[in-house]
């Protein structure tokens, strides 16, 4: 059996679909800091999960978001006693899950509780894993302190693609040249930075004659040295480095219904050195940065609507694709089950 046909189900050979699951194991993106002291807030996976970030004591928390007791919605409910209180009936969950009071009641019953999930912060923005554990630590760009960079608002884009090939655009070598104008400067290097993690590095010359293309040669050079690194399929870290300026990228592909994937981008820039005065030019650079990736992927958004992958239709310059979305399969395999 060839590379291509391991993609294929039994079932499926004829359509050439590839055996992924329709939520990744993964760390996801599910709102910052302030937004969770201001309210619970819900998260929804296609799977049928749903899940539910508040404020404790002790930090964000994630539980999953059905009552144990009749199903109510606790993204509805409040923060009481530093617990997240049900909607419906009052009952009080702590971080961990457990149940620790019922207003009706004296008595908690052992089934009374929640599923908890790992939670980590970067730049003040709240991210979990969709599992019980955590194979792996929230990762954040080789080499660098989070301390040394700046965080601009969040964005989201909408895209009808499915969550694994969202995630194999960043190895599509022919879309960099067809889609943004960028051209691969001799060869690249493919590597593994970590168990979980695939990562593709590449030098692009800023070839387009587009507005944003000749300010982008003006403003940062000609030449940008691109890292583009996947864990685990729906987490991306991408830095971007041109003669005079670093962007770097964190992007959580959450999937959708049909096919569909909300692409939440957080874009990072150095912050300045010296007076506390710079905050305000550390505040806009990160805006005008905010505003060149999105219109950057926005163009990938609307080219990319609806596509499949079907592995009889790949030719030879797909294989950095193709080599990845095998490993990603293969990876997802063994990452733990919904429990």
């Amino acid at each position: 059996m060839g590379r291509l046909e391991a993609f294929r189900q039994p079932a499926e050979k004829e359509a050439g679909r590839p055996a992924f699951p329709a939520v990744p194991a993964c760390w996801y993106y599910i709102g910052s800091v302030a937004e969770i002291r201001t309210r619970p807030l819900n998260f929804r996976l296609p799977d049928g999960e749903s899940y539910v970030a508040y404020q404790s004591p002790a930090g964000p928390a994630v539980l999953s978001a059905r009552c144990s007791h009749m199903g109510a919605d606790l993204a509805q409910g409040c923060v009481r006693n530093g617990r997240l209180a049900c909607p419906l009936h009052g009952w009080e969950y702590a971080a961990d899950g457990r149940c620790e009071a019922i207003p009706a009641s004296a008595n908690i019953p052992a089934f009374a509780r929640q599923a908890s999930f790992p939670v980590a912060q970067r730049g003040g923005h709240v991210f979990f894993f969709n599992r019980p554990e955590a194979p792996f630590p929230l990762p954040f760009f080789p080499g660098v302190e989070e301390s040394a960079l700046r965080p601009a608002r969040p964005f989201d884009l909408i895209t009808d693609t499915p969550w694994y090939l969202v995630g194999a655009n960043g190895f599509d070598m022919q879309h960099f040249r067809c889609s943004h104008d960028r051209t691969l400067v001799g060869g690249f290097e493919v590597d593994y930075p970590h168990a979980y993690a695939w990562r593709m590095r590449a030098k692009f010359a800023v070839t387009g004659t587009a507005l944003s293309d000749r300010l982008t040669r003006w403003f940062s050079g000609p030449v940008v040295e691109m890292a583009v690194e996947n864990w685990a399929g729906a987490l991306l870290l991408v830095t971007a480095r041109f003669r005079r300026t670093t962007t770097y990228g964190l992007v959580s592909n959450v999937p959708l219904e049909r096919h569909q994937t909300r692409v939440r981008d957080i874009v990072w820039v150095q912050r300045s050195r010296g007076a506390a005065g710079r905050w305000l030019l550390d505040s806009l650079n990160a805006e005008i940065r905010r505003r060149f990736i999105r219109e950057f992927l926005r163009s990938d958004v609307t080219r990319s609507s609806g596509i499949r992958f079907r592995p009889s239709r790949m030719i030879p310059e797909d294989k950095v694709m193709v080599d990845f979305l095998e490993w990603l399969q293969k990876l997802q395999a063994t990452l733990p089950p919904k429990p």
